[in-house]
């Protein structure tokens, strides 16, 4: 690893550290840990570095840290003060740039929702970064931003965990309930056989009766005996019927409100589970699809073009000067400007067609079914829709431009980053011929 690379790769674990401690990043607390960082002085002033490093021996396998005056930390590390040669300082911004920058695409699902805008404002300060000491910042604002993001991730799965545990509670209840009421079903089936048993002896009875030699007299008291008996048992049945009824009421009625507070949350954890598909899925500021939707999308559509042949072709946009316009008018007129482009492409499109927001001001359109023929003819209605429409700001009225790259998936494409490729050429060669046209990729197959 070149010495540039180290240092860049120290700085930013230390600015890692300093964000998993939640430590506010200011320019004494950068100083500090920069000054305390071995690795960093005897990258850029490797005498020193070792001369204090033997005055100050720390045992165990890693380096130790060593502090030097605060005059000649500020020096020798350029956070502030004197700065590091002009040609050093030059190579180490474009490679902790660059490593911000990656570091913010590896973390980018966990910018969901209201995070999303705020990775994207930080991609752009990263950007737009001409020197070390708000580059450090920035990295101190990420782990703030990525933290945050974790602490909502949490919150989420804690509250879904409660719901499981909660559901599993009630299933629990309802099924004792079930197992009672089945029970209890059973346990009026053997009363009433019990009953119709009880009755069928007392017809036995009255059959021998009249079968019987006896006197008149004594047949008739006989038979009374057995009716009152019959009466009797008629009555306290129907009396234990009404009994057994209402209880049977009411374990139903129980029964239907725990199905009733059941439905509830089932109906609330619905509610919570489409709001987190949607901060996860959709753009916070076009509601259009977000780029964690377009990587799923177009896995699926490779997956279904070369499993049954469903072919379809990609557009890719990017608003030409779109800095320009941040510049110019601040960034709430570029997101209303942002927003409405997103808009007309849509209206552009079919409804089954899919758009997304890939990143910053570049959107990238799947047209189902679509070679490249038809992909053009739809990417030329793009581009002059937006051409013509005028976007005021005040008495002023802007004029945008955008510059598309297109093209048709191909036998060859087995990972998405193939056909991206190949479209994000072809978008950057418009750019290249001088913006506002459209650029279809090389290699597409000769059309008739």
């Amino acid at each position: 690893m070149g010495s540039l690379e180290a240092l860049s790769e120290a700085l930013l674990d230390t600015l890692k550290e300093l964000s998993a401690e939640k430590r506010p990043i200011t320019t004494a607390v950068l100083k500090k840990a920069f000054s305390a960082r071995q690795d960093i002085l005897l990258l850029l002033c490797p005498e020193s570095a070792m001369h204090a490093a033997k005055r100050s021996p720390v045992p165990g396998n890693r380096p130790a840290r060593v502090a030097l005056p605060e005059s000649e930390t500020l020096k020798r590390s350029g956070v502030a003060g004197s700065s590091l040669p002009e040609s050093e300082t030059i190579e180490i911004l474009p490679a902790l740039r660059n490593l911000l920058l990656k570091f913010l695409d590896n973390i980018g699902p966990a910018g969901t929702g209201c995070f999303e805008g705020r990775f994207y404002e930080l991609q752009n300060e990263i950007n737009e970064c001409q020197s070390l000491s708000p580059l450090c910042l920035l990295g101190g604002q990420i782990g703030k931003v990525l933290c945050e993001s974790i602490d909502r991730t949490i919150e989420t799965m804690e509250y879904s965990n409660g719901f499981l545990v909660e559901l599993g509670k009630d299933l629990c209840r309802m099924e004792e309930q079930l197992s009672a009421y089945q029970n209890y079903n059973l346990e009026s089936s053997q009363i009433d056989s019990e009953f119709h048993n009880n009755l069928l002896l007392q017809t036995d009875d009255l059959n021998r009766v009249f079968t019987s030699d006896e006197n008149q007299q004594d047949t008739y008291k006989l038979i009374l005996s057995k009716l009152k008996t019959i009466s009797k048992a008629i009555e306290l049945k129907e009396q234990s019927d009404v009994v057994r009824l209402q209880e049977a009421n009411n374990r139903i009625a129980n029964l239907q409100y725990n199905l009733s507070i059941y439905n509830q949350e089932i109906l609330k954890i619905t509610e919570q589970a489409e709001i987190l598909e949607k901060e996860v899925l959709l753009d916070g500021l076009t509601k259009i699809h977000n780029r964690r939707a377009y990587d799923l999308e177009i896995r699926r559509c490779l997956r279904q073009y070369h499993r049954i042949g469903e072919k379809f072709s990609l557009i890719l946009i990017d608003i030409d000067h779109f800095k320009r316009i941040n510049e110019d008018y601040g960034h709430v007129v570029g997101d209303k400007c942002l927003i409405k482009i997103a808009q007309l492409i849509k209206s552009s499109l079919r409804q089954s067609d899919f758009l997304a927001r890939y990143g910053g001001e570049e959107l990238v359109a799947i047209l189902y079914g679509s070679n490249s023929a038809n992909a053009l003819d739809v990417a030329e209605k793009i581009r002059r829709t937006i051409e013509e429409t005028r976007f005021h700001y005040l008495d002023e009225i802007i004029s945008l431009t955008v510059s598309l790259g297109v093209t048709e998936v191909l036998p060859d494409d087995t990972e998405p980053e193939i056909p991206f490729d190949r479209v994000d050429k072809a978008m950057y060669r418009a750019k290249k011929e001088g913006r506002n046209r459209i650029s279809e990729a090389a290699g597409m197959p000769l059309r008739q």
